[in-house]
């Protein structure tokens, strides 16, 4: 089940809010060694603080967090334009209203290392979905993200490869790439038939609109 909060209702919020966060510590600093900011046990940046849209993934068996991203608008602060351009290579900023910044995906590590389910994949395409059915009831044409090379076959073997925008590059101790997705409800349809998931996995239905007014 996928259920989106509104950054600048994160108040209303504090339990899975503090989940996400502490889930991103997890993942970020603690398992990946980015160099990224922390705040005790939260990974949080500056970008937070720009009311993006956190897009999290529940177990229906436990009801545990077991994945998140966040969705900023590239009208807005994002990472791709103002943190890591040189990703873009020769293509100008991406400034658009129909164009939505991913960034911070992230799966539970207990999932990730569990290499005899396909709960990964599963895990990781509700994201992705939950963006998708977001974006074609809102008006959202495209998705941009900063990722890594080992996450980009990841996206295609869940059926959504995206196209580059620039070449790779080395920042930090990994090779990172922007990707860009045409949203799509063949998109939609072919990822959730990859993860053999059946109808909307949204909490419920919502839309841009709604969900920055919630």
């Amino acid at each position: 089940m996928i259920r989106i909060i509104n950054g600048n209702a994160r108040g209303r919020h504090p339990l899975a809010i503090d989940e996400m966060f502490r889930l991103r510590k997890r993942v970020f600093h603690d398992f990946l060694k980015w160099d990224v900011k922390t705040e005790g046990e939260w990974e949080i940046d500056h970008y937070d603080k720009a009311n993006p849209l956190y897009v999290m993934s529940y177990s229906p068996e436990t009801g545990k967090l077991r994945g998140s991203l966040r969705l900023l608008p590239t009208l807005g602060p994002n990472m791709l334009d103002d943190t890591f351009p040189i990703l873009l290579g020769d293509n100008p900023e991406i400034r658009s209203a129909e164009v939505w910044e991913s960034s911070r995906f992230c799966i539970d590590p207990d999932i990730s290392q569990d290499r005899a389910s396909n709960q990964v994949t599963v895990a990781a395409a509700e994201l992705m979905c939950g963006v998708g059915e977001l974006s074609l009831s809102s008006g959202i044409t495209h998705i941009v993200t900063v990722t890594d090379v080992f996450l980009e076959r990841m996206f295609r073997r869940m059926g959504c490869p995206g196209e580059r925008i620039g070449d790779p590059q080395r920042i930090g101790n990994v090779h990172a790439v922007a990707i860009a997705w045409e949203v799509s409800q063949r998109l939609l349809e072919t990822m959730k038939a990859v993860a053999a998931i059946d109808g909307t996995v949204l909490e419920r239905p919502i839309s841009l609109e709604t969900a920055r007014a919630a």
